[in-house]
């Protein structure tokens, strides 16, 4: 279960992160200081889950959930921005 949510935690942050770019780059204030603040408390948690587990059972989740975390970043902000 711990896994599951390594994961989860991870693809969030790493949406977050991709959102963030697209924000700062069309020079959305309110969206980038939200995310701002949801993308350190996603960092926190994650590190947190980190510890409780160990680095080498921790890095599975955490890489699959931050790489389907920045394609998806990518979708989203393309399926609300541009079409």
């Amino acid at each position: 279960m711990i896994y599951l949510v390594q994961f989860i935690v991870s693809f969030v942050s790493v949406l977050f992160k991709g959102l963030q770019t697209q924000n700062v780059i069309g020079g959305n204030y309110i969206g980038s200081f939200t995310l701002a603040i949801l993308m350190r408390i996603a960092t926190v948690v994650e590190i947190g889950l980190i510890m409780e587990t160990g680095i080498y059972l921790s890095l599975a989740p955490i890489c699959i959930g931050a790489a389907l975390g920045i394609v998806s970043s990518i979708y989203i902000y393309r399926r609300f921005n541009d079409g």
